[in-house]
């Protein structure tokens, strides 16, 4: 089980991956892509060239809850990437992942999928604590 986890940006998009058994990540690239429709396109060619079997998504929450216009972009692109790929794709909170990449040495071509790979690592964290010692998805975890 492969995921990719995906820091959605205006200019530019960070990737990450996980590993086949779904339990740590690191960072993929940066694609500079403003044009939605290729952008997509880049993603579900990552899906297809890595065995992606699921997707997850920054969301950029507010700090107050609730919803914004950053927020209802994110879900729209949602909406249309899932039309185009044949494999789940959810969200998962991404607050401070960006601060996060900015804070560590990273150079700032690398951030964006820094950022991911943060955000993609606390879906999986999340996953893997809440079971304990059961199985995720066919993989036993102890």
């Amino acid at each position: 089980m492969r995921l990719l986890g995906i820091d959605l940006g205006g200019s530019r998009t960070g990737l990450a991956l996980s590993d086949p058994t779904g339990m740590i990540c690191s960072p993929l690239k940066t694609l500079q892509e403003k044009d939605e429709a290729r952008l997509i396109e880049s993603i579900a060619t990552v899906v297809e060239e890595k065995d992606v079997t699921k997707v997850v998504l920054g969301l950029p929450r507010p700090l107050s809850g609730g919803t914004n216009r950053q927020v209802e972009s994110v879900l729209s692109f949602k909406a249309r990437l899932e039309r185009r790929l044949s494999v789940p794709v959810v969200t998962w909170d991404e607050r401070f992942t960006s601060k996060l990449a900015e804070q560590g040495k990273t150079r700032s071509n690398e951030r964006d999928a820094v950022a991911a790979s943060y955000m993609l690592q606390n879906y999986l964290d999340s996953r893997t604590d809440a079971v304990g010692d059961e199985e995720i998805d066919g993989l036993q975890t102890t």
